[in-house]
């Protein structure tokens, strides 16, 4: 109700109500959102209860790669000239009226860091604060379109030299793939990759026209390597083609990406990009396709992928199962409770695809081990903290190439 001011609807002398419900998409809360990294300048909290002002059109700023400040708290919105910082990079963490109707989905800016996080529900609405032309907007346009796209993009502008803070901070919010708004290299590049691997649930995405420009990252899991001309963003239609399919559901070869144009390879060069592990968008067979589906490391993202769901879904399982009852006793009953739980979700990947069938069986490859109440120790015991919970799985594959072998029976004798 507008203003907090309650008011109930009015008495009928009908015998037949008819109540309405609408029901509306629920939000892609996932595996496959991106986050696009952008570097720009600080920004700093304004506390002030923001104004319902429209926001200055897109059209009307100049094109660069600053984003726009058409925050609503900012009388300064749209007027900053191309190449030139802002007058004032003041935003609220409480969205307006006129955030909402242009599809600001959220926004929240770091004090320490002067980074600011925003999601947007469509490409509109990211051109309100990146205009036409600029980096950002370009890669927000390429994921946009693409059929199997989220009902978000996520933008983290970060000032220099704190790329990792700013990661840091925004982490668990609502992504898990990443690329950069301009393809440049640098030791920050390296920096972020390095950030992936240590973290090892999101994926960095990479892109270069250079193969010798992955060398520093090869052997990486939870980098991506992208070879493709860098006027097109492949790394954005990549993951918006791809990533919010069911995990366990789809390799990441032979897909097709939307504004792309495929290349045409030598041999030389499809060998080149596979021993790299790289991916290219080439024509294959007469079809434009992903070339691969791997990371830096030659373990392939579907694998990888499925790795995430699992350790996602188990925690969250048994967040559910500490929360939802009055208590789990130090026993053998809870500890039961606990590896059902595991057993549960592990059934569920193995549905999914993620994990692999046992022979023809019907059941998938996977173990839960737990150890009893007097297998722990006395200082986890003490603490109320139970560690003896294990589980292993095969991992599903998937087939790339095929050979078969043909044997032609033939009536001409040959001398």
């Amino acid at each position: 109700m507008a203003d907090g001011k309650v008011v109930g609807p009015f008495e009928h002398t009908r015998d037949v109500n008819v109540i309405m419900t609408v029901v509306h998409p629920r939000p892609v809360i996932g595996l496959g959102n991106l986050l696009i990294l952008n570097l720009a300048e600080a920004a700093t909290l304004n506390k002030t209860k923001p104004k319902d002002v429209a926001p200055a059109s897109a059209d009307d700023t100049p094109q660069g790669s600053q984003p726009k400040n058409n925050d609503s708290t900012n009388t300064q919105a749209g007027s900053n000239d191309q190449g030139s910082a802002p007058k004032s990079r003041a935003f609220s963490n409480v969205l307006s009226n006129s955030d909402r109707m242009n599809g600001l989905l959220l926004r929240k800016v770091d004090t320490a860091t002067g980074s600011m996080y925003r999601e947007y529900s469509n490409l509109d609405a990211v051109e309100v604060d990146y205009a036409k032309g600029t980096p950002v907007y370009k890669k927000a346009a390429a994921y946009f379109a693409q059929d199997n796209h989220s009902d978000r993009v996520a933008v983290l502008d970060y000032p220099k030299d704190k790329l990792e803070d700013s990661l840091k901070n925004f982490w668990t919010f609502n992504w898990t793939f990443a690329i950069f708004s301009e393809n440049k290299f640098s030791d920050e590049t390296v920096l972020a990759s390095n950030i992936f691997e240590a973290n090892q649930d999101h994926f960095l995405v990479l892109q270069t026209d250079d193969l010798g420009t992955f060398n520093p990252y090869y052997g990486q899991n939870f980098t991506i390597g992208l070879d493709h001309d860098l006027d097109e963003p492949m790394d954005a239609a990549f993951v918006g083609a791809i990533a919010t399919l069911p995990v366990g559901s789809t390799t990441w070869k032979f897909k097709a990406l939307k504004g792309i144009t495929p290349d045409e390879v030598t041999v030389a060069e499809r060998a080149g990009m596979d021993s790299a592990h790289t991916i290219g968008y080439i024509i294959s067979d007469g079809r434009p396709e992903t070339s691969e589906g791997f990371t830096l490391s030659g373990e392939y993202i579907d694998l990888l992928h499925g790795e995430i769901w699992v350790k996602t879904y188990v925690g969250s399982d048994l967040v559910d199962l500490l929360h939802k009852n009055n208590k789990i006793p130090y026993d053998a009953e809870g500890i039961r409770m606990i590896k059902s739980t595991i057993e549960s979700r592990l059934l569920d990947a193995y549905n999914r695809g993620i994990i692999q069938e046992i022979g023809e069986t019907g059941k998938g490859d996977y173990v839960v081990t737990t150890t009893p109440r007097e297998e722990q120790s006395l200082q986890d015991k003490s603490k109320r903290h139970y560690g003896g919970a294990s589980f292993t799985y095969h991992a599903s594959s998937a087939i790339h190439t095929i050979t078969v072998n043909g044997v032609v029976n033939s009536d001409t004798i040959m001398s």
